[in-house]
């Protein structure tokens, strides 16, 4: 064989090989760059205006009603556990249709819209302030926090139920670069998440905000059992 011709032999199988490797050539650029657009971006994102008054007081009124829910929480898996009937559980079924065909007749114009986050299979309605009886039934705005599609921070607050997938219960699986949905009227909002981390109950400047992101903030109670801290996650809203 000519010199010529192994030459061009040789190119070949370069050639191919390169071109098998692509993919994973591509995959590890994406990867490498996705990685360090989240570090640019978490850097980026500095929290220098500090909450208003109300903010800070829904917010720590969050503590008294986390640590209700736990008690109750407790009371009730007694009580269930002792009391359960078949009987009970055919007047919940009919009450629960009741309830659902009421709904269905005349919406709740205390919702605000709704939040979504496909990884964890989560969808819950949103009403405007962290009230107990809000987060019975949702997830809830905290009140003085930013509107949603506007510069700011809007911090969202939830339970975390003790059965698997109830509430913010999953929270905790999120990571950076995950996508958080929300629809208010015919508007959808999606927001990627950038910072996930746990602080002490008393610290309101993960609600704060600067004069350039639109934020979204959700909070819920850590751990799940007699909780002491927050799970925090952060996510800015995508262009």
């Amino acid at each position: 064989m000519s010199k010529k011709r192994k030459w061009l032999s040789t190119l070949l199988i370069v050639l191919g090989l390169l071109i098998a490797a692509y993919p994973i050539i591509d995959n590890i650029r994406i990867k490498y760059w996705e990685n360090r657009l989240l570090e640019a971006f978490e850097e980026d994102v500095d929290l220098e205006i500090v909450a208003s008054g109300m903010v800070e007081s829904d917010y720590l009124a969050l503590q008294a009603i986390y640590e209700n829910e736990n008690i109750i929480e407790n009371d009730n898996s007694t009580t269930n556990e002792d009391t359960q009937s078949t009987e009970t559980t055919e007047a919940n079924s009919t009450s629960n249709t009741e309830t659902t065909n009421a709904v269905v007749s005349k919406p709740d114009k205390s919702v605000i819209g709704k939040l979504k986050i496909s990884k964890i299979d989560l969808v819950m309605p949103i009403l405007y302030g962290a009230t107990e009886k809000n987060l019975n039934r949702g997830a809830t705005v905290i009140a003085g926090t930013s509107d949603f599609g506007e510069i700011g921070n809007v911090g969202i607050a939830g339970h975390r139920g003790r059965s698997y997938g109830i509430w913010f219960n999953r929270l905790n699986e999120l990571k950076e670069g995950d996508t958080i949905e929300i629809t208010t009227n015919d508007t959808i909002y999606k927001y990627t998440v950038y910072k996930v981390h746990i602080v002490e109950p008393t610290d309101v400047s993960v609600l704060n905000k600067n004069d350039s992101d639109k934020i979204l903030t959700l909070v819920t109670c850590d751990p799940i059992r007699n909780p002491t801290h927050r799970l925090i996650v952060h996510a800015l809203q995508n262009p």
